[in-house]
């Protein structure tokens, strides 16, 4: 079977789309409007004393519940591309040494294109006609799958309208996320602070690619309230909470970043693929708030085109 497809996005849900259409024998093309594959899978570099050392300041960790995924994570530690992260049970697991090592990897063999930015998706007959608004021009595709935050993927939606009803049931909370860092590691610092049912700010640190470098989550009420804030005094109140917390140690703030779609609140329900078009969508934001979910939900978005393709022969 021949067949054009497009996938918009390549974080772990249009990744996971393009794999398991290409075990079917089916090649696809992902576009990204930014500079790096992996959406919300994000790393940042800094240099103290002339080592590179990785902020992960998008997804922490991944853990694995269905076998598939759980085989992608065997084969990423069997590599070496993925390793695990700390001593929690069930098992927590990172990109070795940052999370787009596990991406980049998960895709070294499928057509990956970023700062390919696409508007507008509209059906033409059997085809599905898409607007790339980076080369300004018009490509026809014989099925599309969308990847995008829910909100984002609302907009890209406007002739598909049964999957607009889908898109516009979720919601999210935003998270602001601080890079920060220790002139001298503090004694018995662990990797991971957990602050969900305690009072402040905060739901959760963790250290980076070393015990030196840290980013730090504030929790859903101060995200919520707070994300459209100027961020110098986003910047100040935040490390004036983390200084409460490690009072006696020099810390060096690096960077700020805000995720106005960070974590699925309530799924959307309602149609993954379009009743009438090859149009799927995909994302955490149908399946739940975790790396996995995002990936299952790829997958399924997969199946759904493969079944439409055989159906309509």
């Amino acid at each position: 079977m021949s067949k054009k497809i497009l996938i918009i996005g390549s974080g772990i849900a249009g990744i996971s789309s393009s794999l398991k259409l290409k075990s079917y024998g089916l090649n696809s093309l992902i576009v990204d409007k930014g500079k790096f594959i992996g959406g919300r899978l994000s790393t940042r570099e800094t240099k103290i004393d002339t080592n590179s050392s990785y902020f992960f300041h998008g997804a922490q960790f991944f853990t694995a519940k269905t076998p598939r995924f759980e085989k992608i994570i065997n084969m990423g530690v069997k590599k070496k591309y993925i390793k695990e992260f700390g001593n929690f049970y069930p098992k927590r697991y990172r990109g070795n040494k940052t999370m787009r090592e596990f991406l980049l990897n998960l895709s070294k063999e499928l057509n990956v294109q970023q700062q390919s930015k696409i508007t507008k998706i509209i059906p033409s007959n059997n085809k599905i006609n898409v607007f790339d608004d980076s080369k300004k021009k018009w490509v026809s595709y014989d099925a599309v799958i969308s990847t995008p935050p829910a909100p984002q993927n609302y907009h890209l939606m406007n002739e598909f309208p049964l999957l607009q009803k889908t898109l516009k049931t979720g919601s999210y909370h935003a998270c602001i996320a601080i890079m920060f860092s220790f002139e001298q590691i503090p004694n018995e610092l662990k990797n991971y602070y957990d602050f969900y049912k305690k009072p402040g700010i905060f739901s959760w640190m963790a250290a980076g690619s070393d015990l030196h470098v840290w980013t730090a989550h504030t929790n859903e009420k101060f995200s919520d309230l707070n994300y459209d804030k100027d961020k110098d005094f986003l910047k100040n109140k935040i490390m004036s909470n983390i200084k409460k917390i490690f009072f006696n140690s020099k810390i060096k703030f690096h960077n700020l970043h805000i995720w106005k779609y960070a974590k699925v609140a309530n799924k959307c329900l309602g149609y993954q693929i379009d009743p009438k078009y090859t149009v799927a969508i995909a994302g955490d934001f149908l399946e739940g708030p975790n790396v996995e979910s995002a990936f299952v939900s790829g997958e399924k978005a997969a199946d759904l085109i493969l079944n439409r393709f055989e159906s309509n022969k």
